[in-house]
């Protein structure tokens, strides 16, 4: 069969982690995949023109793949939240007209910005894709036919860490993240800088740029900044011992997030202290691949308990690892999506 993906930006992480994965394994099963992604990202602009410009070229290209498509001539289009980051719905519906079968993927509340534009989109679906239950439950009011598929990684390309034989002196807690979610690192900042008063290490953070971080009150902590790329992701991952993933309690859009990040620690077998907000609480429930943490008490006992036993890292990691290998990777997941796509 001939499946499309329309996406919504190349380094988008729900691009990044929902579809270029899945590409390869459909193909060797004998499908034949397109992959039509937003340039600039449905997000992002070109600085050097602007946003309205931006715009444009964003508008012209989505108008070329839709003529690409055409050719293609898909079975099924598998669209990822919709084809702009606005109200507008006239090339969505181009798309659903174009192809006999329209899957769409809800990996984040998308329904909180655009309340109308998502309702309309389920409603014009012939099955939605989630990526955890409380987005099942708000899809559930719209659309009978919905698969939660969790937000994967592959095993292929996320490698178990190796255990060290001559552990560093000073192990590393590690967080990696766009910018946008860099700030909440202010959650766990208090606890990191009473830690760092005790015991050694290093904090080791990865994004596109470090500007976030002159908000965040990191004083007394030995600080390490990675520009991030999707060729060093997995090195710099594996050079951590701990991982972090804060999120705000107060707001909405958190609780229906994936546990994206939580996931990119467990898979490579380390542990993680993370926020216990949507899907992380139910990761993190029984405290055998890492801890929750809601206050500055818990982030600080949590991170101390793991910094003081590299046992226990390791036992929490091996069991991290098993985890994604049952559930959080794409060879797990394959069958569900491509029996979907199928229809």
């Amino acid at each position: 069969m001939r499946f499309g993906f329309v996406t919504l930006g190349a380094n988008v992480p729900s691009t990044r982690f929902r579809f270029y994965p899945y590409e390869n394994p459909l193909t060797k099963r004998g499908h034949r995949c397109r992959i039509w992604t937003s340039y600039p990202s449905v997000y992002d602009f070109i600085p050097a023109i602007g946003w309205r410009l931006s715009y444009q070229l964003k508008r012209a290209n989505r108008l070329l793949q839709y003529s690409q498509a055409r050719w293609f001539r898909p079975d099924t289009i598998y669209l990822e939240r919709g084809v702009f980051h606005d109200q507008s719905l006239w090339l969505d519906c181009w798309f659903r007209k174009l192809a006999p079968r329209l899957v769409l993927d809800v990996d984040d509340a998308i329904f909180l910005q655009f309340p109308d534009k998502t309702r309309q989109l389920i409603e014009m679906s012939d099955h939605v894709v989630v990526s955890n239950q409380p987005l099942y439950d708000y899809v559930a009011q719209y659309h009978s036919k919905i698969t939660e598929i969790p937000t994967c990684v592959s095993l292929e390309r996320y490698r178990l860490r190796e255990r060290p034989t001559n552990p560093p002196k000073k192990p590393i807690i590690g967080w990696m993240g766009t910018p946008s979610n860099l700030p909440f690192l202010a959650h766990c900042a208090p606890a990191l800088r009473r830690l760092a008063r005790e015991h050694a290490f290093t904090l080791l953070i990865v994004s596109n740029t470090s500007d976030p971080l002159r908000t965040i009150d990191l004083e007394g902590i030995d600080l390490r900044f990675e520009t991030w790329s999707p060729d060093v992701e997995i090195q710099r991952l594996h050079e951590m011992d701990i991982g972090l993933m804060p999120l705000p309690a107060d707001q909405d859009w958190m609780r229906y997030k994936a546990a994206t990040k939580l996931v990119q620690y467990m898979s490579i077998g380390i542990p993680a202290v993370a926020s216990p907000i949507g899907v992380n609480a139910m990761i993190l429930q029984d405290n055998s691949v890492g801890f929750a943490a809601s206050h500055e008490d818990q982030w600080f006992e949590s991170l101390r308990t793991l910094l003081l036993d590299a046992d226990l890292r390791h036992r929490m990691g091996k069991a991290g690892r098993a985890l994604v290998e049952s559930k959080f990777c794409i060879e797990a997941n394959i069958d569900r999506l491509e029996s979907v796509l199928k229809g």
